[in-house]
This record gives C-alpha cells, sequence and structure tokens, in this order.
C-alpha cells in the first residue's frame, strides 16, 4: 500500500488532461450547441447513441459494484447505476421527436467507448474500472458548467437544447457526479502506485473515446 497521495484522484487526473478537456470544451459539436446552432439531425443522432451508451455505463457500474468488499461504496456505486438508466427516461420525455429506441445500431465510436469500459469492468481492479467510466460523468459536469455560463448570460431565447442542459444541470445529478468523484478520490487514495497510475491512464483515455464519440456525431449527419 502507497502513502496517501498528495492530490485526490479528481485533481491530478483533471489537471493531466487538461489538454483533452479544453479540447472537448471547444468541440464544435459543444460550441455550436452552446450558441444554439447545431444541426437538429446531428443531435438526434447524439441523442439516439447516447440512449444506447447509458445501457452499457449502466451495466458496468453494477459489473463493478458486484466485485466491491466495501459495503458502502456498492451502495454508492448502485444507487449511480440507478440514476445514470434513469437519464434514458428523461431523454424520452424531452425529446419525443428523436425516436429513442434500443433498436439502433451502435456506432463506431460508441462501440469503441463502451466496450472499453466494459471490458475494463470485467477485467480490471474496481479502481480502475471505475477511472474508465469516470469520463461519462466527470466531462459531462465540466461541460455543462461550462455551457450554463455561456448560455444563461446570453439569454438565447427558445435555445431548442434546453431541455438537454437541465437534464444535467441540477442538484440530483450533480450530487450523482460528485458521489461518483467521491468514491474515485477514495479509491484511489487506498490504491498502490501502480494501480494509481493505471486508473490516470484510464481516465485519460476515456476522455480521447468522448472526443471520438463527438467528432463523429458532428460528422454523420
Amino acid at each position: 500500500m502507497s502513502d496517501k497521495p498528495k492530490e485526490e484522484f479528481y485533481d491530478i487526473a483533471i489537471k493531466e488532461s487538461s489538454d483533452l478537456i479544453e479540447e472537448i470544451k471547444e468541440h464544435p459539436f459543444n460550441v455550436e450547441l452552446i450558441n444554439n446552432t447545431l444541426d437538429y439531425e446531428k443531435f438526434k443522432i447524439y441523442l439516439q447513441q447516447d440512449f444506447l451508451y447509458l445501457v452499457d455505463c449502466t451495466r458496468a457500474l453494477l459489473i463493478i459494484a458486484a466485485k466491491v468488499d466495501d459495503i458502502e461504496i456498492m451502495g454508492s456505486l448502485v444507487n449511480i447505476a440507478r440514476g445514470t438508466f434513469a437519464v434514458r427516461k428523461q431523454y424520452t420525455e424531452y425529446f419525443e421527436t428523436c425516436d429513442l429506441s434500443d433498436n439502433h445500431k451502435k456506432s463506431k465510436s460508441c462501440s469503441a467507448f463502451t466496450d472499453f469500459f466494459m471490458r475494463a469492468a470485467y477485467h480490471n481492479s474496481v479502481a480502475e474500472a471505475l477511472a474508465a467510466s469516470y469520463p461519462c460523468f466527470n466531462i459531462y459536469q465540466i461541460i455543462i458548467n461550462h455551457m450554463v455560463g455561456e448560455v444563461m448570460p446570453k439569454k438565447v431565447e427558445d435555445h431548442r437544447y434546453q431541455g438537454w442542459i437541465d437534464i444535467y444541470n441540477n442538484t440530483v445529478m450533480n450530487a450523482t457526479i460528485n458521489q461518483v468523484t467521491d468514491v474515485a478520490n477514495n479509491l484511489y487514495a487506498k490504491a498502490g502506485d501502480y494501480e494509481r497510475k493505471k486508473m490516470r491512464e484510464f481516465f485519460k483515455r476515456g476522455l480521447e473515446l468522448e472526443i471520438m464519440f463527438w467528432d463523429e456525431m458532428y460528422s454523420l449527419a
């Protein structure tokens, strides 16, 4: 067991991947979404893929939870998984015209990302597996905070994507994401040097796959 790290997982992971985070914040998909100029067909395809993606994200969390010895952490992960799956219902309520269904086929980037964190959930340690899934939560919190800082001061009238922003910009969602962060920080503090290194690598790779996902969503329509 290593000594307690000088920085928590969240702080060091964000610092080491700051270039990728900035790239995601400035991605044309997200910039145009903020400005209410994103082509609706692009958003529709994104939502269809995210609808599928949320299923595997939920599965990964439950697999990780089943491997945890600490009952409190297991309970936290089950609660996070429940909240993750519930986003699908919110999607269908806000965006009835987006043809959300499990009958759609996953895109290449969606499959690459879900395969990545599902493999980690099955074959890696609890800490490493959660780090692989962590970008799914962390980057959305960062993006939404960025969007709210941009959109609300500009007072964009009739913002067509306000419903999507509202799904992620609320106290319940923030509490869920903060809970993931707390668990990841806890696991990082207890991990050895090698496992900590792998956690940071998995997080960074997850962000790279997020960028690939947005690239594809932006180019498909």
